[in-house]
């Protein structure tokens, strides 16, 4: 059958009658008229017609991850016929069909490739049936989206402390990112890093999950909905009094969490974050880098009755309907479970996470016991601001198959979420990911890097080797040096990995982050950071990330349009930045040796070359904002690279011009 030619397009029978399935039904029309030449679309039509898309109606109302999402497409008496259980099954059939057949990548809002449009779409026999075996919520975490709050006008204010999170990211760009979690068979969404239900603009990055039917969930840091932050603007706007402490304060504490469950339980699909944490993400009792035994059996007792306190007001706000819960183990949790100090609820998924400059799980992933009937899953970080990655991809499909197939294969598969950011960095990484959780059994990592590649065509080869090679070149850290980068209160690899997967990368943010305390403190002494060791570590790969920015240069002018933008934002940009972030922390490092050595030219030599490099940087960065990527960097406040520059200038007294960038 056809889908579509230049004079006529196939019909949608759409029988099913669920509100959700209505809305990728219209995506799955708009799909048709951006991909058609000529614009054709098609039409809902009540009865079946001659080439027509029947969409069957589900028989169960359920949206239960696994349970409910099994579908299949097949081509009966000329027509395609879509059927599934449930209503995410349905979707999933939907957006399956416009990948595999109309070509529209699940990441066509944030993977810079523009859609070839065709002349016609012929179909032979179609028979799909498939299922997720991997992991069951599959979700994605919009954690530090500094990038997205700047990119589109629109957004509302917030009251949140910190810095970076005055502003909420405009709905309509919420709405992008929950399609492209829908389109890549995703099942849940931790839409902000903060979000209060009672400021209304916050309200709508939760609505907009919620309004296409999958899960919706809150950060580790913000249980029941109530972060610190939360809790400060609740009792300034209601005239309460009160520290964010469950132990000192738990009245007003269990009332502001009532307060907010209400709110939260008026959604239909929540996943349900409880915990107990400190101001921002801080821990919640104690204070001691390394405390007593007594201190952590004490704590971990007073925790497990907040828990249990918890999960009691969600049942009552739900009338006992709510059936998903979750409990990220970060910081101290992991060291509490160890001990059996620290007890669960019935029926909570129990949440590990990888850590911060290794992306790797902890020492005690493999110690924690895990109970028979218990509940598993994982945190993992394509983005980790701080650390790094945050402007360039740079976990790589090794180390992402790695951490997850070590989940898979220990069982802990109830929940993976997984932190992206601001999306469009990450969407190489973003779909592996997304094609690993749904079926582990089948999702092999080189698989996947030959099939990105194939659109390359005859410099397939080259593109594989190159980006191959790109992942490799990041420069590492001895693990010895893992303790001094963080507090000790975070658990880390202490044994190497296997070969071949990265251990302590300096990824970009964590250069920068350095570079930051050489600027703040270019007078002191470095001693007590690892500054020198990461200067020591990155002069020896510039010259070969040099190599890597020449080779996809030329790539990039061998490539025709639309693959020569795509490839010059995901992989070019991305070498250029880490190339010019290298070159300016090993110039400001050079200048702080000059410095101590009292040798003020040379000093004012090594500032210029540094300020340079982000100069160069800022200016080059410009190519991504084209189009509807217009003011892309305007959000850039994390790595913030103008205040870097900023900073670098002011110590010879000098303030950067800003008015090309």
């Amino acid at each position: 059958m056809f889908l579509f030619n230049e004079k006529k397009c196939a019909d949608i029978c759409l029988k099913n009658t669920n509100k959700y399935v209505f809305k990728a039904v219209n995506d799955l029309i708009s799909d048709f008229e951006r991909v058609s030449t000529f614009g054709v679309k098609p039409k809902i039509v009540k009865n079946v017609t001659q080439n027509c898309i029947i969409i069957e109606e589900n028989t169960r109302t359920s949206a239960e991850p696994v349970a409910d999402e099994s579908y299949s497409i097949t081509t009966e008496n000329g027509n395609i016929v879509i059927r599934a259980d449930g209503y995410l099954g349905t979707m999933w059939g939907i957006y399956t069909l416009s990948e595999k057949f109309l070509d529209v990548d699940p990441c066509y809002l944030f993977n810079d490739l523009a859609i070839v449009k065709k002349n016609a779409v012929e179909l032979s026999e179609v028979d799909i049936a498939d299922k997720p075996d991997g992991f069951g919520f599959r979700g994605v975490f919009i954690n530090d989206e500094d990038l997205l709050q700047g990119w589109k006008d629109g957004g509302g204010a917030r009251l949140v402390g910190g810095g970076y999170y005055y502003v909420t990211v405009a709905k309509t760009v919420i709405e992008k990112v929950v399609e492209t979690v829908l389109r890549l068979k995703l099942n849940l969404v931790i839409p902000a890093t903060f979000i209060d239900l009672d400021n209304p603009p916050e309200k709508d990055l939760a609505d907009a999950v919620a309004e296409r039917g999958i899960y919706l969930s809150q950060h580790h840091c913000e249980p029941l909905g109530v972060s610190s932050f939360t809790f400060e603007n609740y009792c300034k706007k209601y005239g309460k009094t009160g520290r964010f402490s469950y132990s000192e304060c738990p009245e007003i504490m269990e009332n502001v969490w009532s307060f907010y469950v209400d709110k939260w339980a008026k959604y239909d699909n929540v996943v349900w974050q409880i915990g107990l944490r400190g101001l921002g993400d801080d821990r919640p009792i104690w204070q001691d880098d390394v405390p007593t035994e007594e201190v952590l059996e004490k704590s971990g007792k007073f925790i497990s009755k907040a828990y249990q306190k918890e999960k009691d007001i969600i049942l009552a706000a739900t009338d006992g309907k709510a059936g998903h819960f979750t409990s990220t183990l970060w910081m101290e949790g992991s060291a509490l479970v160890e001990k059996g100090y620290l007890k669960f609820p019935e029926s909570v998924t129990m949440v590990f996470a990888d850590t911060a400059p290794t992306q790797l799980y902890g020492d005690e992933y493999d110690r924690v016991p895990r109970e028979k009937d218990g509940k598993y899953g994982i945190y993992y970080h394509l983005q980790y601001y701080g650390c790094g990655p945050h402007l360039v991809p740079q976990t790589g499909l090794k180390k992402l198959y790695y951490n997850m197939k070590l989940a898979y294969d220990k069982g802990d598969r109830d929940y993976f979420i997984m932190n992206v950011s601001n999306v469009r960095e990450f969407v190489f990484e973003l779909k592996a990911y997304a094609e690993s959780a749904w079926s582990m059994s089948r999702y092999v990592p080189d698989d996947y890097l030959n099939r990105y590649c194939e659109k390359f065509g005859e410099h397939a080869d080259e593109v594989k080797n190159a980006i191959t090679d790109f992942y490799e070149s990041f420069p590492e850290l001895d693990s010895k040096y893992l303790e001094k980068h963080l507090s000790t209160y975070f658990n880390y690899t202490k044994t190497a990995p296997p070969a071949g997967i990265t251990n302590f990368v300096l990824k970009e943010g964590s250069i920068i982050d350095y570079g930051k305390r050489m600027t703040d403190n270019f007078d002191k002494d470095l001693n007590k950071w690892l500054c020198h060791e990461y200067a020591a570590a990155i002069k020896p790969i510039i010259a070969n990330s040099d190599e890597i920015c020449v080779r996809f240069e030329k790539i990039t002018e061998n490539l025709s349009e639309p693959l020569k933008t795509h490839f010059k934002i995901k992989w070019l940009l991305s070498a250029k930045t880490l190339n010019y972030i290298y070159k300016w922390y090993v110039a400001l490092h050079d200048a702080k040796i000059h410095r101590d050595g009292a040798d003020g030219e040379n000093m004012k030599k090594s500032i210029l070359e540094a300020s340079g490099y982000l100069f160069d940087y800022l200016k080059y960065r410009k190519c991504a904002e084209y189009g509807e990527f217009k003011n892309w960097y305007r959000g850039d406040l994390k790595m913030n690279i103008k205040q870097r520059l900023y900073d670098t200038l002011k110590i010879i007294g000098q303030t950067p011009e800003m008015t090309e960038y």
